[in-house]
């Protein structure tokens, strides 16, 4: 199951249509052109994951709750993203706490 942050993070193509590309992620099936989801690490001792949306066909992600604080078109501008949020994150808080503040940032009953 994706749970999906309500602040998400787009790269200039995923902002054009977002809902097409949440699609495309929850789908569950195979694309030629994978969208990129960038979800809270799964290890506690990581910070994100970048996972292509063919990787989320595969049953573990199906029974796991994935945490998508971004979205991206492609493996290049996820990296980009990524290390734009981090950086955002250490702007505001002085530390790389990523949970800490997305979970600030999601509002009440967040369960990231």
């Amino acid at each position: 199951m994706i749970k999906w942050y309500k602040n998400l993070y787009m790269d200039s193509e995923t902002s054009e249509s977002p809902d097409v590309f949440r699609q495309i992620a929850e789908s569950g099936r195979l694309h030629i052109t994978p969208v990129y989801c960038i979800a809270i690490a799964s290890n506690e001792a990581n910070l994100l994951d970048i996972i292509s949306s063919n990787e989320l066909y595969f049953k573990h992600y199906k029974r796991k709750t994935l945490h998508v604080i971004g979205i991206a078109a492609s493996y290049k501008t996820a990296l980009s993203l990524a290390s734009d949020i981090l950086l955002e994150v250490y702007q505001k808080t002085g530390a790389f706490d990523i949970r800490s503040f997305v979970k600030a940032g999601a509002g009440p009953g967040c369960d990231i």
